[in-house]
């Protein structure tokens, strides 16, 4: 390898052109250049653009060639007769001084040097494309309906780039502003805006992005902090009463596996990327009457143990093989919901249901059943018992309108 103080000189030269015998292209020339992992000086060229046809030629000093030099002044720059040369020397002198001080940074620092060329590649990485892999890699791990989400946040970050390159280092304080605006501000085709909690779901998606490129080392600052939030809108949970789950459970589905899992859903909270992946396997207790399943939550990745009752075990079907799926050939979470609906209108049921409708109904009427929240808290899977609040607040609007049910007469 080259030495620790061996020197690189830069030099502003000039070149003749190969079309005109009385043109001569500024040139800069680097010698030794040493790349890296190799010990073999190299000498640099850069062209910088520049023509000068009025050198002024030193003939007391020649070249191996033969040729003479071009005459330089006290401070090295080449001599010219028109002002329009002048000025290109002068500017090619600049330029040669700037190199020669990388070149020297470079050996008096090259630890330092070495971190901000890291950096100028950190920077130069495509943010696109680092997304679409992102995506991809998180793909296995988070539910059907989750990956669509972040694909479409994809297409809105393209949209906003305006199909332009984008790079890490275009991530600006002003561009992460104008793209939170262009959330809240954005219309569909029907001159809509996006709902509130879409505008929350895409900048937090685009926000776990940000901080996954912290975490890869990419960017060296975690740039989702210096995103304000988007306030959404509380949900509105829609969940199915006792009667109306009654009268489904006796209503045909034209998909008897979806009639099953849905019932499954309701009578044991899962979500439907669970119960699509629900073997055999993680069924015990048959034997001991203590029913339950023993899984890793797909969202969450935590192992749960989740106690079932014998009318679940009874919608799953005849045991099969432990590796054989409970719920075969069930239709991905974005295809299902059609299927749902002509079977909830079948029932007279005029309720807008999906499929995470069954999860809502299970921890409501839960809840409604007396069960306490911590409780349902756990066999729901969520990580903090805040996310389950919103169920006791539906819970409580219930009971709030029970007790207008009983009016009496009461004369004074």
């Amino acid at each position: 390898m080259k030495s620790k103080f061996h020197r690189t000189k830069c030099t502003v030269k000039l070149r003749k052109s190969v079309h005109n015998e009385k043109d001569f292209y500024l040139i800069v020339e680097a010698y030794p250049v040493f790349t890296e992992n190799s010990n073999v000086p190299k000498r640099e060229f850069i062209a910088l653009n520049r023509i000068v046809t009025t050198p002024i030629w030193d003939k007391d000093r020649g070249t191996r060639a033969g040729n003479n030099q071009p005459k330089r002044n006290a401070e090295g720059i080449i001599q010219c007769r028109s002002e329009s040369d002048k000025e290109a020397c002068r500017f090619a002198h600049k330029y040669c001084q700037i190199k020669q001080a990388e070149f020297d940074n470079q050996a008096l620092y090259p630890e330092l040097y070495r971190q901000k060329k890291e950096a100028d590649q950190k920077a130069n990485t495509d943010f696109i494309q680092y997304l679409k892999d992102l995506i991809k890699r998180r793909s296995p791990s988070i539910g059907e309906s989750a990956n669509n989400q972040w694909n479409v946040m994809l297409r809105q970050i393209e949209d906003y780039a305006n199909s332009k390159t984008l790079r890490f280092g275009d991530l600006t304080p002003q561009w992460l502003d104008g793209f939170r605006n262009y959330l809240m501000t954005k219309k569909s085709k029907n001159e809509k805006l996006l709902s509130a909690n879409s505008q929350k779901l895409y900048l937090t998606h685009f926000k776990t992005a940000l901080i996954n490129a912290y975490r890869d080392e990419i960017l060296t600052t975690d740039l989702s902090k210096k995103i304000l939030p988007i306030k959404g809108e509380k949900s509105h949970r829609i969940h199915l009463e006792t009667k109306e789950l009654e009268q489904l459970a006796k209503t045909p589905c034209k998909n008897d596996i979806t009639r099953r899992a849905c019932l499954f859903s309701a009578l044991t909270g899962l979500r439907h990327s669970d119960i699509k992946k629900l073997t055999w396997g993680e069924i015990a207790g048959e034997k001991t009457k203590n029913l339950r399943i023993e899984f890793r939550q797909k969202k969450t990745k935590e192992i749960s143990y989740l106690p079932i009752s014998k009318q679940a075990l009874e919608l799953c079907g005849k045991r099969q093989n432990p590796d054989t799926h409970v719920f075969p050939k069930l239709l991905p979470a974005v295809h299902i919901n059609p299927s749902i609906k002509t079977w909830v209108k079948k029932a007279g049921i005029k309720k807008h249901i999906t499929f995470h409708c069954f999860r809502h109904t299970f921890a409501t009427l839960q809840l409604s059943g007396g069960t306490d929240i911590y409780t349902v808290s756990k066999m729901l899977g969520h990580a903090d018992v805040r996310t389950t609040q919103i169920y006791a607040e539906v819970v409580d609007k219930t009971k709030q309108k029970a007790t207008k049910a009983i009016k009496l007469n009461i004369k004074k």
